[in-house]
């Protein structure tokens, strides 16, 4: 009987991570992935059910914790019982935990998993963050204009924290970058025309 090893596993889950960061998945080679690991390309699919199986297994957690995650951002709103303003601290905390977690998870999955069945990521994020943004700026019986606008300031906001990931700022500028974006696209959005 043969048995898997645990650090076989993670250095092919380490090393696909960079080659799919690299490449993307229709790039990325499972050949370079077992070859760069040490690993028999034979011995690849004890770990993983190929390619995809791979792909599954380094962003899977992140796919499906992320709605939880944003989830707790309404939480929190709820709990605390905060205006916006002094909502947003909260937030770029909460967002910092986020990609400390998740980062480059959440670059592969928005960037990399084209033809996948992960590409609707981004969409989802931005349509549960749209969600959230409309029933604390609205209500939920707001017109229809007024939820055009929370999807739209939402996608731009969610496009906007891609943006900072891609950059790789250092955490206080990241800390500060989040807090503008913050503010930008949503203080005082039910009041702006």
């Amino acid at each position: 009987m043969q048995y898997k090893k645990k650090y076989i596993h993670d250095r092919l889950i380490e090393v696909g991570t960079e080659e799919f960061l690299e490449k993307g998945y229709r790039q990325g080679s499972i050949s370079t992935i077992a070859e760069i690991a040490g690993v028999p390309v034979g011995n690849l699919y004890r770990y993983f059910d190929g390619k995809s199986g791979l792909l599954d297994g380094i962003v899977r957690q992140t796919y499906q914790e992320i709605p939880k995650l944003i989830e707790k951002l309404a939480w929190v709103d709820a709990e605390l019982s905060l205006d916006i303003e002094e909502l947003m601290p909260h937030l770029t905390q909460l967002l910092l935990n986020l990609f400390d977690q998740h980062g480059k998870m959440m670059i592969l999955l928005a960037d990399k998993c084209a033809t996948t069945r992960y590409e609707d990521f981004a969409d989802k994020m931005i349509d549960q963050v749209a969600n959230l943004v409309f029933i604390k700026f609205y209500g939920k019986e707001a017109a229809a204009q007024d939820k055009l606008m929370s999807w739209l300031a939402s996608r731009a906001f969610i496009g906007s924290i891609f943006d900072v990931l891609r950059l790789n700022l250092e955490r206080e500028a990241l800390e500060s970058t989040i807090l503008r974006l913050l503010n930008f696209y949503f203080y005082e959005l039910d009041v702006r025309k």
